[in-house]
This record gives C-alpha cells, sequence and structure tokens, in this order.
C-alpha cells in the first residue's frame, strides 16, 4: 500500500503535533526527475528502467532516495519520482542531476536530465473560498455548509488507538478529537469505519468484501467550531507527512490525503 508507514532514521525536521500520542508532522520531501529517452531505431531493444533509477541514485550519493518510482513513461521521456528524508536537501539534489546527462548500456546517446522539487497536491485557501462563496445552496451559518470539516485518509490505524488497548486495532473518536484540537475547538468528529451501519453498506451483492489492509488505515472527519481553526488545521497539515514515535524510540512516517468536505 501506497501509505504504508516507513521506518524514518531522521527526525530532525519533525514538528511536534500532539506528544501525548506521540505523533508528529514531518514535511514531504519529493522531487521529480525527468530522462530524456532515445530513439529506438534497432526493432526488440529496449530501455532498462531499473538501470536508469541505479544511475540516478548513484548521481545523488552520498545521500539517498527513500523511494524511487515510475511516475510516467512516455515514448521521448520517462519521470521518475523521487523520496528524500528530508526537505533541506532538496536543492542539493536537484542541482547533482539537473541539467546533466547519463548514458544507459547499449545506446550512444547522452541522456538528457531535468530536475525539479515536486509540486504536491494540496487544497488551497482560494479553492474553498471560492466554492463556498459561490455555491448558492449554502448557508455559511450552518455548520458544514462553510469551509469548516478537514476529510482526512489514509490515517494508521494504531497511531489513534487508546493507549491502553492492547489490541489497537481500532482507532479512537476521543484520540482523533485531541489530536486536531491542537488547531482549535473541535466541533465533532466522524470515523465511518467505526459505524456497523456504515460498515454493512460496503457490502457488495450482500457478501461482505476484504481489502488488504483495511482495517490498518482510516478515513475520519473533524469539523471545527471556528473558521480560522480550520485554516490553521488545514495550513499545517500543507505538505506534511504524519510521523509517530514508538516506545523503543523508532520512527515512522505515513503519507495521508487531506481534503475539504463539502457538504451536497
Amino acid at each position: 500500500m501506497s501509505n504504508t508507514p516507513a521506518l524514518c532514521s531522521d527526525v530532525s525536521e519533525a514538528l511536534p503535533l500532539f506528544l501525548p500520542q506521540n505523533l508528529y508532522l514531518k514535511p514531504t520531501a519529493k522531487l521529480n526527475i525527468s530522462v530524456q529517452m532515445p530513439q529506438l531505431k534497432v526493432p526488440g531493444k529496449s530501455i532498462s528502467n531499473w538501470e536508469v533509477m541505479e544511475k540516478l541514485k548513484t548521481m545523488i550519493k552520498p545521500d539517498h532516495f527513500t523511494v524511487l518510482k515510475v511516475a510516467k513513461s512516455a515514448l521521448d521521456f520517462v519521470r521518475f519520482e523521487g523520496d528524500t528524508e528530508n526537505r533541506s536537501i532538496i536543492p542539493t539534489l536537484v542541482a547533482r542531476v539537473d541539467g546533466k546527462t547519463l548514458k544507459l548500456s547499449g545506446f550512444s546517446e547522452q541522456l538528457k536530465i531535468r530536475s525539479c522539487e515536486a509540486k504536491i497536491s494540496f487544497p488551497s485557501r482560494h479553492d474553498w473560498e471560492a466554492y463556498f462563496r459561490d455555491a448558492k445552496h449554502m448557508n455559511e451559518m450552518k455548520p458544514g455548509e462553510r469551509p469548516d470539516t478537514v476529510h482526512l485518509e489514509g490515517l494508521p490505524t494504531k497511531w489513534f488507538a487508546e493507549r491502553f488497548d492492547k489490541h489497537k486495532d481500532k482507532p479512537s473518536e476521543n484520540v482523533l478529537r485531541k489530536v486536531f484540537e491542537t488547531f482549535g475547538e473541535v466541533r465533532c468528529v466522524d470515523v465511518p469505519c467505526l459505524d456497523p451501519y456504515r460498515k454493512e453498506n460496503t457490502t457488495s451483492q450482500g457478501i461482505a468484501t476484504f481489502s488488504f489492509g483495511q482495517d490498518l488505515f482510516f478515513d475520519a472527519f473533524v469539523q471545527y467550531k471556528e473558521y480560522l481553526a480550520f485554516v490553521k488545521a488545514m495550513s499545517a497539515l500543507r505538505s506534511m507527512k504524519l510521523m509517530y514515535k514508538d516506545t523503543d524510540g523508532k520512527a515512522y512516517v505515513a503519507s495521508i490525503k487531506v481534503f475539504i468536505y463539502f457538504f451536497t
């Protein structure tokens, strides 16, 4: 799963979120690398993305990628997406590869590389203000019909379980509320997976379906009483990963998705 928590060896950029639950926020550090592909003049000849990635890994040493994957592949270029531990080293990594070239075995051409810090998709203040301003059926005096609710996907269940819960197989609405009251007073929280009636509605044709890891992560809605608290939460979560420090001192990070809940 893409948001499976990963071991984090460098916590220098972590910011406290809710220390009683050992939760922190850590900046997302991601860069895009586009490599120009050579023309394939010989039938049956192919290009090894693995070889390209190994050469890119060598070019950024002594630093390293925590994840390097193909983001887009076309006839004339391949774009890779690389994650690193810290955002502060992104400019250094970009400088090591941007404008440089690499050579693949079996090809005479030098392949040009372009790189930049990746833009993280996240709702902007303009997005939500424009939506609620232009929505004719909304009443900004009513909760949920104004920008006040944060929708989160991919929260690790164990990180939001009660501390005394030995199994930690269910998130706690109480813990969720406390964590996000960091930004201001919360009106209410909603965790759909804790509602047995909604879980029944997820079955297909009356037959319960199971997706690997569906209980390892959960989605949640957090509604704030005041607009300022909502803005603080959205600003703090922008371009951030969630980080958890275990009792053994190890730290783990998980990518989460953040949306604005639009009442319809």
